[in-house]
């Protein structure tokens, strides 16, 4: 178990599960697990910071998956069982070192994820798709048909448009071919694209 998800039991310990608890009381008991620890551990203030509002968000948000979310430069996150998570970040696929506490950790996000459009997943009817509130598209799929664990994808549509200045930067295409299809376009001929996820 890692320091991180010591402290992450302790917080869950010091919680009253059978009421409701605001944000502020949230935040005071994580202050003070991180505080109580401190004896043990030196940790650095931006550390503290930033492992309080990771504690933060698995209590009240989609734990790790918040702050990828936030991060507008990933374009899809891949979560493969709880230990493989990947994000797609210019085009590029990275796998992360964060991981969730458990299995049931990881299902519980999902259900909270699924109930927010009014969807429903379960082993009896284990694939869906939804959206997040941002816009976002979510598969889900669950045993038995994914076999090491729950199988999440989250495409994230960026704020801005993509526009063709942005696609030669990424060198996804160049000046010929961006004057090519203009011409396309312009003389209304149907356009097919065809690739790997994120294509379009």
């Amino acid at each position: 178990m890692t320091w991180k998800e010591k402290i992450q039991l302790k917080v869950l310990r010091q919680l009253d599960l059978s009421k409701e608890v605001a944000d502020e009381e949230l935040v005071e008991i994580i202050r003070s697990a991180l505080e109580e620890d401190e004896g043990e551990n030196y940790i650095p203030l931006s550390e503290k910071a930033g492992i309080g509002k990771e504690l933060f968000n698995t209590f009240r948000k989609l734990d790790i998956l918040q702050e990828l979310l936030e991060e507008e430069d990933i374009t899809e996150i891949m979560i493969n069982g709880t230990n493989n998570i990947f994000v797609e970040k210019e085009g590029k696929l990275i796998q992360l070192e964060k991981r969730f506490l458990d299995k049931r950790r990881l299902e519980d996000i999902i259900q909270q994820m699924v109930a927010g459009a009014n969807r429903m997943v379960n082993e009896a009817s284990p694939i869906v798709d939804t959206r997040l509130e941002d816009g976002s598209r979510v598969n889900v799929v669950l045993s038995p048909v994914a076999l090491e664990g729950p199988v999440v994808t989250i495409r994230k549509f960026p704020k801005e448009p993509m526009t063709m200045q942005e696609l030669i930067r990424r060198r996804s295409l160049n000046s010929e071919i961006e004057q090519f299809l203009k011409q396309l376009v312009i003389a209304g001929y149907n356009i097919f694209v065809s690739g790997g996820t994120g294509s379009g």
